[in-house]
């Protein structure tokens, strides 16, 4: 009896700190929230084009391998074996020679070597220039990724908010309700004030079921870029929405600092230069080329030459004297396209100024914009008190107070939409310096990661890359010129 009434008060003694363990992972399962910097982990390593961009850097990396295997030797070995129902043999000087044995075997040995070969030295250095600018191009797809979650998590933070503001409109809308039912009952106001006040909560809760039908819908296309499902809370990203007012670099600074950091301008200026030794290669090809070879043979048939093993030694030369200009027609066309790419990738690094001097505009008005919501949203939560108050005492009627709820929720939302539309304005200006969301440099040049599409592989001997990718307008930023994170008025 001892050892069971022993253990019964050790189980009614751990009880409380069982229950207190519980409850302390109750709560901690209910606090786990979805941060910023998950969220953008997340899409990077999971997000299908993130990862189809770094196989496509991976066809990069294959087709420089292929471009230099022209300097490495070819070599080809073979065998065979022949069974025959019959020997055939002749007698040559007395002696009998066997042509052909029952069994016979051979192997063939055959090695190529270019010594030298003018095209293939612009086509490897091309199919470099094209791997590094798809190692940008890898960079800079996942930034793009990076800066689509982090709007995307903004926006859902944002119709958060906004449900939360129509709920607190719920919730004074009933209030006012009780209120103009009890003033009813004690024969002080009529009956058109309840018929008011039952509108306003008609209205509000339409309003409502409206404001978390987005939060909804803004959640499943959250966990769609993230390729993960959304915990019930979203972590406020709090340096995001209050960024410091001075940002202690000079505009031209920060317009420099961008040129040298955006992957997408390196990108530009790579595909340029594969461009350039693109248009050299028709040329080398009025140089000769020279390539070695030896065969060897082995055989157990030595036949009539008494020999049962044979080597060739040679060089082939290759000289091509006349083409019907084909080469000068060639050279023609791709030094414009290299023209051509020079200058696109002049604009794209122009146009990094505008992009700069335009997200430090729209973080300016955002600032502004958000004081002046704040300014707003605490005369509208005075005016709903104080009327509320009044309707209390019968100085006020249904319409005021109901007016008087209307205009906080609209002072609300407006508030909400400015303070994240203030967060969308620094991703946009961490985008257009060619930072990443969290506003440090992000890591250049992978070595295996996501890149946008490469040119297609050219031929060996007469390479044809694809025109360079022209820059569509907001690639590399977060939705720049919109504010996804705004919620609707």
């Amino acid at each position: 009896m001892l050892p069971s009434l022993r253990g019964a008060r050790i189980l009614a003694a751990s009880i409380p700190l069982l229950l207190s363990l519980l409850s302390t992972n109750i709560a901690r399962a209910e606090d786990t929230s979805l941060t910023l910097e998950e969220a953008i982990r997340l899409a990077v390593t999971r997000n299908e084009r993130a990862l189809a961009s770094g196989e496509r850097l991976e066809a990069a990396e294959a087709r420089v391998t292929k471009a230099r295997a022209v300097f490495f030797p070819d070599v080809e070995v073979s065998g065979a074996w022949t069974h025959r129902p019959f020997e055939r043999t002749t007698t040559v000087g007395g002696d009998q020679v066997v042509l052909s044995k029952y069994d016979a075997f051979s192997s063939t040995f055959t090695a190529k070597q270019v010594l030298f070969d003018a095209r293939a030295f612009p086509v490897l250095k091309q199919t470099r220039s094209e791997r590094d600018a798809a190692r940008f191009e890898a960079a800079e797809q996942r930034r793009i990724v990076a800066f689509e979650a982090s709007a995307a998590f903004l926006m859902t933070l944002g119709y958060e908010q906004v449900a939360a503001a129509a709920d607190r409109r719920v919730d004074l809308a009933r209030q006012t309700l009780a209120d103009a039912s009890a003033r009813f009952d004690a024969q002080i106001a009529g009956s058109n004030d309840v018929t008011r006040a039952e509108l306003e909560v008609a209205s509000a809760e339409r309003e409502a079921t409206r404001a978390h039908n987005e939060e909804q819908t803004s959640r499943l296309a959250l966990a769609n870029l993230l390729v993960a499902s959304i915990p019930a809370r979203l972590a406020v990203p709090t340096p995001l929405l209050s960024p410091p007012p001075d940002l202690g670099t000079a505009e031209g600074d920060l317009v420099e600092q961008a040129r040298q950091l955006r992957f997408d301008v390196a990108a530009q200026k790579k595909r340029a230069e594969a461009f350039l030794y693109y248009a050299k290669e028709p040329l080398n090809r009025f140089f000769p080329s020279l390539v070695g070879r030896a065969d060897g043979r082995w055989t157990n048939e030595a036949g009539l030459s008494g020999r049962n093993t044979t080597w060739t030694y040679g060089i082939d030369l290759s000289w091509s004297l006349f083409d019907s200009t084909i080469s000068i027609a060639d050279t023609r066309e791709r030094k414009a396209l290299a023209r051509a790419s020079a200058l696109e990738a002049q604009q794209l690094e122009r146009s990094v100024e505008l992009d700069v001097k335009t997200a430090l505009a729209n973080l300016a008005n955002a600032r502004a914009a958000v004081a002046q919501a704040g300014v707003a949203l605490e005369a509208a939560r005075k005016n709903a008190s104080e009327t509320s108050t009044l309707y209390r005492e019968g100085l006020a009627n249904a319409l005021s107070a109901a007016d008087a709820n209307q205009s906080l929720f609209e002072a609300d939302v407006a508030r909400t939409r400015e303070l994240y539309s203030l967060g969308a304005a620094v991703l946009d200006l961490y985008a257009a310096q060619g930072l990443d969301p969290e506003g440090k440099e992000p890591l250049p040049c992978p070595a295996a990661a996501p890149s946008p599409s490469p040119s297609p592989p050219p031929p060996r001997r007469s390479p044809s890359p694809a025109p360079a990718a022209r820059r569509r307008r907001g690639a590399g930023r977060a939705a720049p010129r919109r504010s996804p994170s705004r919620p609707p008025r």
